[in-house]
Formats: C-alpha cells, sequence, structure tokens
C-alpha cells in the first residue's frame, strides 16, 4: 500500500530538517526531491512552520502527558525514578524527533516550541526536586534530566532498545540528583581563600 503523501512528506521533512536544519531546509527542497509541486506540499502543510509543528507537537503533548501524571508535591526517590522512567519512554516512543529539538538552534527559539520546551524543562526540573528547591539541587536535577536525552542523541547512535540500557540510564540519572556525602563546594571554597590568603614566612 502507498504511503499517504502527508507522511512522506513529513517524513522527509524530519530527515532534511536533521542534515540541513529547519531554517536551511525550504518548501522547493522537499517537493523536488518528491517531485510534486510546491502547492503540493501547501495543500498537505499550509507552511512549513505548520509542518514542523506537525513533527514537533506528538513529542511535546506526550511530555505535558507525562508531567500531568506525574505531578506531586516534594516526589519520593521512588517518584523521581518512576518520572524519569516514563521521560525516558516518552523520548524514545519519539526519538527521531528528539535530535532535532535538542540541537537545532531554529526549533529551540521558535517562538511557539520554543516557550513549551523551556515550561516543560522548568516543570520536570520542579517535580524533581520540590518547588523550593536549593540552586544545587536544581542544577543535580537539571543533571538528571540530561542524563537521560542526551544518550538519544549521542553519535553513533547508542542501543537503548535493550531495557537493561534503558534501567542503567535511570540508574544514572537517579543517582546524579542525590547530593555527595562530601562537601567538595566547601573544600574548594577554603583552598581559594588559603591561595589568596598572603604568606606569613619571611
Amino acid at each position: 500500500m502507498e504511503e499517504r503523501m502527508d507522511r512522506r512528506i513529513a517524513r522527509l521533512a524530519l530527515a532534511r530538517f536533521r542534515v540541513s536544519g529547519f531554517v536551511g531546509t525550504s518548501i522547493a527542497d522537499l517537493a523536488g526531491t518528491l517531485g510534486v509541486s510546491k502547492a503540493a506540499i501547501y495543500y498537505h502543510y499550509r507552511s512549513k512552520d505548520a509542518l514542523l509543528h506537525r513533527l514537533i507537537d506528538p513529542l511535546l503533548d506526550a511530555i505535558d502527558a507525562c508531567i500531568q501524571d506525574h505531578t506531586t508535591p516534594a516526589p519520593s526517590a521512588r517518584t523521581a525514578r518512576q518520572l524519569l522512567g516514563a521521560y525516558l519512554a516518552v523520548l524514545l516512543a519519539h526519538r527521531e524527533v528528539v535530535p532535532l529539538i535538542a540541537t537545532d538552534v531554529a526549533v529551540l527559539n521558535h517562538p511557539s516550541i520554543g516557550p513549551r520546551l523551556h515550561s516543560q524543562n522548568q516543570q520536570l526540573r520542579t517535580l524533581l526536586t520540590g518547588p523550593n528547591a536549593s540552586p544545587s539541587a536544581r542544577l543535580r536535577a537539571e543533571a538528571a534530566l540530561g542524563a537521560i536525552w542526551r544518550p538519544l542523541i549521542a553519535e553513533p547512535p547508542l542501543d537503548l532498545t535493550d531495557p537493561t540500557h534503558q534501567h542503567t540510564l535511570v540508574d544514572a540519572a537517579v543517582a546524579t540528583l542525590q547530593p555527595s556525602r562530601s562537601s567538595p563546594d566547601r573544600r574548594l571554597v577554603a583552598a581559594a581563600r588559603s591561595a589568596r590568603t598572603p604568606s606569613t614566612r619571611t
């Protein structure tokens, strides 16, 4: 059965956006590759922005649903693990789109997509730390989220189809959330102060 034209357009657009970027890909490029007129593209998608939303919105909608499912105050470590596992599952389900939102500056700065991504990241971070987290806790949450999505854009691609690998990834992210038992910051501050203190030796 022949693939529907709207799906062919979307599939080609995603491949081109990932290689040439959203800005570097034109409707004329897509039409030429498909052997159709630009009008045929516009029949299915009224603009390149509409095409971008067709690719990105299912992932953003799934992240919103994930956040809604895990919206609880001051999550426990178990809840944080569940959230990170669910977040990973969402990203894996939309893995082909993840590099586009993670690396394309035009997508990250898109007037409607960019703010939505920023808001989702803030909500995820708050779910992991609670609303009144310290700066160090917020940094750990940001690192934990990065630990989840960064391997999905690694080159060469990493095999994340194995559930064991997925568990390893979530374990690493959860471990990132835990504060260190040592106090490296205090040691660094003390060392810096020592370095600035003039020697009393003659």
